[in-house]
This record gives C-alpha cells, sequence and structure tokens, in this order.
C-alpha cells in the first residue's frame, strides 16, 4: 500500500513539478514512461467480449460480483422509486463509477491468463492495490458529486416553477418538452452528462487493468488510459456505448441482467487492455509474459 502511494506521490509530483523548466513539456506529455498503445477497431470490441464469456465460463464464481452490484443497483431503485430526478442521478453514477466495482474481476481475470486453474474470486487486489485504488474511487465520487450537482441544479433552477415534485421521469421530459425553457434544460442536461462521461470513461478504459498487471500507481495508470483513449477514440467510444447499452439492459430488468453482464464486461475490461496496451513488463511471478493482441 506504500509503495503505491508512494509512486503516486512522486508521478505526480514529477508531472506538477518538473525538476527545470526544460523538462516542463516533456514531463507532462502521456508518452513519458508509459508503454506503446496498439491501434485498434470496432471489431476487437467483439473479441474482448468474447474472451471475457470464455473467462466467465472457467470462473463462474464471478457471479458474486455481479450479484453484489445488482443488489446496490436494486436498493438505488428502491430508496429512489418515488423521486424520478434523484434515480436518473444515482443510477447514472453508478454507471460511472462502475468501473472501479470490477477490479475483483480484472484480477481473477489476470489470474486466469497466467494459468491459475483456481483463481478465486479477487479480493486480494483490493488489499494489493490499497491506496491507489483509493485515490481512483476517490476521484471517481467526486465527479459523481459534481454531475449530480450539475443535473440537480440545471433541473431544478430551468423547471421547478413549473414542475413542482413529479411523480414519474415520464412528467419530467413531459413538462421539459413543453416550453422552450424546458427544452433547453434537457439539453443541458443530455450534454453535461455526455461530456462527464466520455471524461471518466477516458480515466477508467484501462486504469485498473494497467494498475494490476503494471503494478503502478493510479497516476501512472491514468496516464496509460488517457494514452489508450487519445490513440483510439473512435473504437474505444463505442466501446463506451456498448457497455452503456447492456447497463441499460441490465436497468430494464431491475439489474437482474447485471449478475451475468457485470462480470462478463468485467473480463472484457481485462482482455481490452491486454488488446490496447504494449506490455513487457514482469509479471508478479517473475516470469516474462507474453503480449495478447
Amino acid at each position: 500500500m506504500e509503495r503505491y502511494a508512494e509512486s503516486d506521490r512522486k508521478r505526480a509530483q514529477e508531472v506538477l513539478i518538473p525538476g527545470s523548466p526544460a523538462e516542463i513539456e516533456s514531463e507532462q506529455t502521456l508518452d513519458t514512461g508509459t508503454p506503446p498503445i496498439r491501434p485498434i477497431s470496432p471489431s476487437d470490441l467483439w473479441q474482448w467480449l468474447a474472451r471475457g464469456w470464455n473467462d466467465l465460463l472457467k470462473a463462474p464464481q464471478a457471479l458474486i460480483h455481479g450479484l453484489v452490484v445488482s443488489a446496490a443497483g436494486l436498493l438505488i431503485l428502491v430508496f429512489s422509486w418515488g423521486q424520478p430526478v434523484v434515480s436518473m442521478v444515482f443510477i447514472s453514477g453508478f454507471l460511472l463509477i462502475g468501473p472501479a466495482l470490477a477490479l475483483g474481476v480484472n484480477e481473477m481475470a489476470r489470474r486466469l491468463e497466467q494459468g491459475e486453474p483456481k483463481p478465486g474470486i479477487g479480493l486480494g487486489a483490493f488489499r494489493d492495490l490499497g491506496g491507489s485504488l483509493w485515490i481512483y474511487v476517490a476521484v471517481l465520487i467526486m465527479l459523481f458529486a459534481l454531475w449530480a450537482t450539475v443535473v440537480w441544479r440545471w433541473i431544478g433552477v430551468m423547471t421547478l416553477g413549473e414542475l413542482g415534485a413529479p411523480a414519474t421521469m415520464g412528467e419530467v421530459l413531459s413538462v421539459m418538452l413543453a416550453s422552450p425553457q424546458g427544452v433547453v434544460s434537457l439539453v443541458g442536461v443530455l450534454a453535461a452528462g455526455a461530456v462527464f462521461a466520455i471524461a471518466v470513461f477516458a480515466i477508467s478504459v484501462v486504469t485498473l487493468p494497467a494498475m494490476l498487471d503494471r503494478q503502478k500507481g493510479f497516476v501512472d495508470a491514468v496516464a496509460v488510459s488517457l494514452k489508450a483513449f487519445r490513440d483510439n477514440p473512435v473504437p474505444l467510444l463505442v466501446w463506451g456505448l456498448l457497455i452503456t447499452v447492456l447497463f441499460a439492459v441490465s436497468a430494464a430488468t431491475g439489474f437482474i441482467a447485471l449478475i451475468v453482464i457485470f462480470p462478463w464486461l468485467g473480463f472484457a475490461m481485462w482482455h481490452g487492455y491486454r488488446g490496447l496496451v504494449v506490455s513487457g513488463d514482469r509479471p508478479r511471478n517473475g516470469k516474462v509474459r507474453a503480449t495478447r493482441g
């Protein structure tokens, strides 16, 4: 835990406080100290999903992770059922924070890749990453809080005089679409949601696998994730859209489908990392790992 925290501190110091003015440009680039990124196409996404599904068949105990996350989603629905705006905010926030919940599944995928016949349920990774993981979680929570504040204030300021206390999300939308002010409110919420979703996705797409595989801190892992998004924006946006669609399917089933979809996507996330990031590092068992496309 202390090693990862110290790594994050030093990496942040290098980026924010370079040793000399001549180092400013080189210290701030995403290419400094990060591995090369492979170009991918949308067709690669289906391979990630297929490999993720194979991993789920090999380690069905990963459904435990899906069950826990599904229960959390169901609780959100139960406690916000009569408050549609609150429900929308927390369900979308659930999607934003979701990547951090997939750490255990990513660890299981890493162990399966190394040939371990019994990968466990991956909970040891939470202890291994220590402070770096909690920094990552804190960043996601802060982004969620910012997103919730934007949505709440925007809807409240633009529609409160007409809306009052809506009974359903349909009522919210009908009031918004009934006036130019409401349409502006709706467009603003959607635009803000898109910006937040892309920002969170860019810093999350391979952050957890990078921390597990490279044994680096949060700052280095986010740099790898941003670099991957920078080099493959279109296919990764498609990947984000696929994840959102599968999440929407889960929400439509009261999050029951998330029992399967969550660990499936967690395994696919690891294979996406392997497909994107060229790795020449040594794994924890000390043997050189072959790269996988």
